[in-house]
């Protein structure tokens, strides 16, 4: 996974991932006028244009929905999530542009086999982030694990949340599983990699003598 950040087209703002080059790029807004025959009926607000600075492509809005290009406006996957979960989080990346609600209930799935490997039993997320949180979650992973949690939940019973009004949200979660796979798979592996590569085997012996 690139650590490099991923900022989703979001209608009007100015500047994310080009969904052509997929540079980080300022964009430029307009509503195009609406004429038909020889008569100017001015400018819809529900229509606009965005002209990306990077590529100089032109994508398509509608209703602040992104029509064209028809892509995935989710971040990838880490490569260190988990088989099981990445099939939940690429299904919900597939559906996230067409149903905000669909992807975050997806990824609240995602999240609860994700806690399952991260030493949970994966039957019940809010007890399994209880669990985790005794064994040392840290507190900022703990948070993430939680928006995901209640978010998806508003997702499967409509609460406080309106993921129609707000489909920006459901962007925000691909990002967090990413930022909590980042913390709690990939630094260790990388750290660990280090350390047996690195260390000589007496000196391992010997600081798990002092350690123990």
């Amino acid at each position: 996974m690139s650590n490099i950040p991923y900022t989703p087209p979001e209608h009007k703002r100015a500047a994310f991932n080009c969904s052509f080059c997929n540079a980080f790029a300022k964009q430029d807004w307009g509503a195009p006028r609406r004429n038909a025959a020889d008569t100017n009926y001015g400018v819809d607000d529900n229509f606009w244009i965005c002209r990306c600075s990077q590529c100089e492509r032109f994508s398509i809005w509608m209703y602040g929905k992104l029509v064209y290009p028809n892509v995935k406006t989710a971040p990838l996957p880490s490569s260190d999530l988990p088989d099981d979960t990445k099939k939940d989080y690429e299904e919900a990346r597939n559906i996230a542009n067409d149903s905000p609600r669909g992807a975050t209930a997806l990824l609240r799935l995602a999240i609860q086999k994700l806690c399952k490997h991260l030493g949970g039993k994966g039957k019940n997320i809010n007890e399994d982030i209880a669990l985790l949180v005794k064994k040392g979650l840290p507190i900022k992973v703990q948070q993430a694990l939680d928006v995901v949690r209640v978010v998806g939940n508003n997702a499967v019973h409509p609460g406080q949340i309106d993921l129609n009004d707000k489909p920006e949200v459901a962007n925000n979660l691909f990002g967090l599983i990413n930022i909590i796979t980042e913390i709690m798979i990939t630094q260790p592996k990388h750290i660990s990699d280090i350390y047996n590569n690195v260390i000589p085997d007496s000196q391992k012996d010997a600081i798990e003598k002092r350690d123990s």
